[in-house]
């Protein structure tokens, strides 16, 4: 399946990087984000991985962070449509 990422995921994705760098040393935030990264690719090769949310939506932990999924079957196509930190409120913010 491909997997691609909405635009407010990168933009997560970046606000996250930046906050890691600040937070730790480059490497130990570059790992952080590796695994993100990793995480939907995984997600991508068997979206069973992650568990059910809400309609095509599913959400998979990884670290301190969730990542909310869009499974197009149809299309063969994974949306990372949301990076959300552990503490937030997810379902205020699914799309």
């Amino acid at each position: 399946m491909r997997v691609i990422w909405s635009v407010r995921a990168r933009q997560e994705l970046e606000a996250l990087r930046r906050f890691s760098i600040g937070r730790w040393v480059q490497d130990a935030a570059a790992r952080y984000l590796e695994d993100v990264r990793d995480a939907a690719k995984r997600a991508g090769q068997d979206p069973r991985r992650a568990r059910p949310l809400k309609g095509p939506y599913r959400i998979l932990r990884v670290r301190s962070h969730y990542l909310i999924l869009h499974v197009d079957a149809g299309a063969d196509r994974l949306t990372v449509a949301r990076v959300l930190h552990t503490a937030m409120d997810i379902e205020r913010h699914l799309p």
